[in-house]
């Protein structure tokens, strides 16, 4: 049990807070300065973990000086060092100091060497450009390429990322997190990554990029899907006509494994999809609301009379009034 025993001045205001035992706690705001009996209150001790505060000061101390860990130093607490100061950059350190003790300055190069000198591998944090590469629906597992040519492997939080990573093949995301690393700062393993896209960069021009999506090879995604069919990229891009018409934000888009089209936008917290199915017959929409989860499902005939009536219905439902899909016009 933890006890607050006082509050100290200065330029931000201090907690001391002891650890208390049950039998020992204290009357309330006893030691706080407020009760006469202040002065006869005496605190339980814990002298180990003042021992285990100063074996870690000294460890990183010595680590510090003479580069070296000590070889006394127990192999079962080296992996607890991963997260103590994952956070740090190469040019970033913590000063550890108490009760008036020399501080002990604590970089990334001792955790470093402090975690190898148990360990093979350390983890630490990943930020870095990678090309998604499709993934494995049943395990929910994501592929991603580095440009130094290695593969990677992970598994999104949600399903829905697990979507949108595995529709956006091709794509290059940048990921952030923590890895695996060896000693040689080799990237080993994704751990834990979160993807940003850079839905801010320029959109090309729809044609351009259906000419891209056309010219895409079979075998593009897992060596044995079909190529983008004909059909679905010129009905993709006669209801890209008629979208641009509603002077409305054009999408990212991207070709699929099963040989269609997909047009993708983020609206807000709502990321929508339109999905043009390899026999060019019919328009699958899709949305789901990041913040809510909610979600909104359509399929429309791409020759139905109603297409463009039915998408802005369907875009009017998650757009806001002032925005450029308006169900009623």
């Amino acid at each position: 049990m933890i006890g607050l025993a006082e509050v100290q001045g200065g330029s931000s205001a201090v907690a001391v807070m002891p650890r208390l035992s049950t039998a020992a706690r204290p009357a309330p705001q006893q030691s706080l300065g407020f009760a006469a009996n202040q002065a006869s209150f005496n605190p339980p001790q814990y002298p180990e973990f003042d021992e285990a505060r100063d074996y870690i000061d000294n460890l990183i101390d010595s680590v510090g000086t003479t580069g070296q860990v000590p070889r006394e130093f127990p192999v079962e607490l080296a992996g607890f060092f991963n997260s103590f100061g994952q956070s740090l950059q190469h040019d970033e350190f913590v000063e550890l100091g108490y009760g008036g003790a020399k501080p002990v300055r604590y970089d990334t190069l001792i955790r470093k060497k402090i975690v190898l000198s148990r360990e093979t591998t350390y983890e630490n944090a990943v930020d870095d450009q990678f090309v998604l590469n499709g993934g494995v629906s049943t395990t929910g597992t994501i592929h991603v390429l580095h440009e130094s040519g290695s593969s990677y492997d992970f598994q999104p939080a949600t399903e829905f990322e697990f979507k949108k990573a595995y529709q956006r093949a091709t794509e290059t995301v940048r990921l952030v997190g923590t890895g695996l690393y060896d000693k040689n700062e080799r990237l080993k393993r994704l751990i834990a990554v979160t993807i940003v896209y850079s839905e801010g960069g320029a959109i090309q021009p729809f044609e351009s990029r259906l000419e891209e999506i056309a010219a895409t090879p079979a075998g593009w995604y897992d060596g044995e899907n079909p190529a983008p069919s004909p059909a679905a990229v010129q009905a993709m891009r006669q209801f890209l006509e008629e979208v641009s018409l509603l002077s409305s934000p054009l999408p990212h888009l991207y070709p699929i494994p099963s040989g269609g089209v997909v047009a993708e936008w983020s609206l807000g917290d709502w990321e929508a999809s339109a999905e043009v199915v390899p026999s060019g017959e019919q328009l699958a929409l899709n949305a789901v609301n990041t913040t809510t989860a909610d979600e909104l499902d359509m399929l429309v005939g791409l020759n139905s009379p109603d297409l463009m009536k039915e998408f802005k219905s369907f875009m009017g439902a998650i757009s806001s009034e002032e925005g450029p899909f308006d169900a009623s016009s």
